[in-house]
């Protein structure tokens, strides 16, 4: 007899799909900035030959290859650019509306991609000041950082 697909929603259409696997991922050579996200810390990396700081971090200079070394940074930005999304993945459906936005920071010289939290996303501007913030909860992911307003 054929087992019937468990059907959780219709709107959207959600199922049950059985699925495992056992992963590991190693962060290589950016394993610091998570390390320091638990910590507290916002890190990233400097290329002392070039003079370029960058965030998301390299573990070895983009311009001149050679390696690059680990300095904090504030943990005050501003918003580069942002996008709120009204639909998501299963797993960020009960969030929307939600915002993502780059995020610049003094003394960086890339943007980095980050979830921007808010009440009102209607409220949100290019330019304005927000403080990244750390899970205390640790899963070793992108979303242990945030940005919300200032």
């Amino acid at each position: 007899m054929k087992k019937m697909t468990e059907v959780y929603s219709i709107e959207p259409l959600v199922i049950k799909i059985p699925y495992e696997i056992e992963y590991r991922h190693s962060y290589g050579e950016t394993s610091p900035f998570f390390l320091n996200i638990a910590q507290g810390k916002l890190t990233a990396t400097r290329c002392d030959h070039c003079k370029m700081t960058y965030l998301p971090p390299r573990g070895d200079c983009p311009i001149c290859l050679r390696e690059t070394r680990w300095i904090e940074i504030p943990d005050v930005g501003r918003v580069h650019s942002f996008s709120t999304m009204f639909f998501a993945g299963e797993k960020f459906l009960k969030d929307i509306p939600f915002s993502l936005a780059y995020i610049e920071f003094d003394g960086v010289d890339t943007v980095f991609l980050t979830r921007l939290k808010t009440n009102d996303p209607k409220k949100l501007k290019i330019g304005m000041k927000v403080k990244m913030h750390m899970s205390r909860d640790v899963e070793w992911k992108a979303s242990d950082v945030w940005a919300e307003p200032i």
